[in-house]
């Protein structure tokens, strides 16, 4: 069979023609697909009430929000500690020296990161970034706006949850439980004494300070944090649990492990307790989870007994709701630097024998008086 060359060299335009035409589609399908992924971005995004949705679950009240709300309350702590103390604080960076914290995280991330030669270093690499994240998860729940919490509002941050208050204190829980461990596979003596008595102090606090919450609840006549802000339109709660309040404050300072409960982290004793060694970013990480569980602790406090986002009426919900966070997290302050350090012991007896009895105390009066006071519910649920 002989080849024909004339007939192979015709063939050649209908060979480049299949060519191009099969690149053609491929094109062709690589733009549509690239179009309709724009498309359906442009619709999550840029479509009003999605691109509400983006904005304050990013920005306000998102994590950008929380990463500048934690430089300015480690800048406003440093301040006021330093006020009380008779000292200056922060004063050479930045207007009032604003700027020290962005200094610190600086020098902080950009220092080597020390690993012990007895950590365990896969769970020493991962556990500080899971801590912090424990910490911020909650903030989802936290009712900053009437508007932002309802289900199918324009632009709602995230969906209340009829049970947020349980959900809250199920994440808060697992902190211990990542202090403990970080101070267990860090390899030193030193951090594991300071982790269990990080999990000592939180274990022996956290039992009052959730049934501290349930006094408001049970007014509210909800598990839900937006349900408990809304019923507090007539009356805050402070005003009927002021015992209620004080317990949950020191049990939420104990919990944190902050002054005067800062046996944990005691220098004179176990170094930096569970945080001894930590270095670098993985330092850093757990020091904004400290100062997080403050915020988080204010913001909770705020929503159980300062009514949430009710407030001046002429004021958006939030600005209300910041107004007041910024009020109780000064108390938390003033209280952290104002009393000397206590002792392991004396911390468990504190909340065991005198913050667990005072809160149960107060949850049998609520139910007292619910029970025999009819004309208290319309007032404390906020029903007329």
């Amino acid at each position: 069979m002989q080849f024909d060359f004339f007939q192979w060299l015709a063939g050649i335009p209908d060979w480049i023609y299949g060519i191009l035409l099969w690149l053609w589609h491929l094109i062709e399908a690589a733009f549509l697909w690239i179009w309709g992924v724009f498309e359906y971005l442009w619709g999550v995004i840029v479509v009003p009430e999605h691109f509400m949705f983006l904005m304050r679950a990013l920005f306000f009240p998102g994590l950008v929000f929380l990463l500048l709300g934690l430089i300015f309350i480690v800048w406003f702590t440093r301040k006021v500690w330093a006020r009380i103390q008779d000292r200056r604080g922060p004063t050479h960076l930045g207007k009032y020296g604003g700027l020290q914290l962005i200094a610190d995280a600086i020098k902080l991330v950009a220092k080597e990161t020390i690993i012990p030669d007895r950590a365990k270093r896969w769970m020493y690499r991962i556990l500080p970034s899971l801590l912090l994240l424990i910490v911020l998860i909650p903030f989802m729940f936290i009712p900053w706006d009437p508007y932002w919490n309802i289900v199918g509002a324009p632009g709602s941050a995230f969906p209340d949850l009829s049970v947020s208050l349980v959900l809250i204190f199920a994440f808060l829980t697992a902190v211990p439980v990542f202090a403990l461990l970080i101070g267990w596979v860090s390899g030193s003596k030193y951090t594991l004494i300071g982790g269990f008595r990080a999990a000592n102090n939180q274990f022996a606090s956290e039992i009052p300070m959730i049934i501290s919450s349930v006094g408001p609840a049970m007014l509210a006549g909800s598990l839900s944090l937006y349900g408990i802000g809304a019923a507090q339109s007539s009356i805050w709660y402070i005003v009927l649990l002021p015992i209620n309040f004080v317990t949950f404050l020191v049990a939420a300072i104990a919990s944190v492990g902050t002054f005067p409960f800062d046996a944990p982290v005691a220098d004179s004793e176990v170094i930096f307790g569970w945080r001894t060694e930590l270095s670098g970013i993985y330092f850093t990480m757990t020091y904004f989870a400290e100062f997080a569980e403050q915020m988080l602790y204010s913001a909770l406090m705020v929503a159980l007994f300062f009514g949430g986002f009710n407030g001046l009426p002429f004021l958006p919900g939030y600005v209300n709701f910041l107004i007041k966070f910024l009020v109780v997290f000064f108390i938390f302050i003033v209280v952290t630097s104002s009393w000397y350090r206590l002792r392991q012991d004396q911390i468990v007896r504190l909340c065991w024998k005198y913050l667990l009895p005072l809160s149960i105390l107060n949850v049998v009066l609520v139910m007292l008086g619910l029970a025999y006071f009819d004309w208290l519910i319309p007032l404390v649920t906020g029903v007329g």
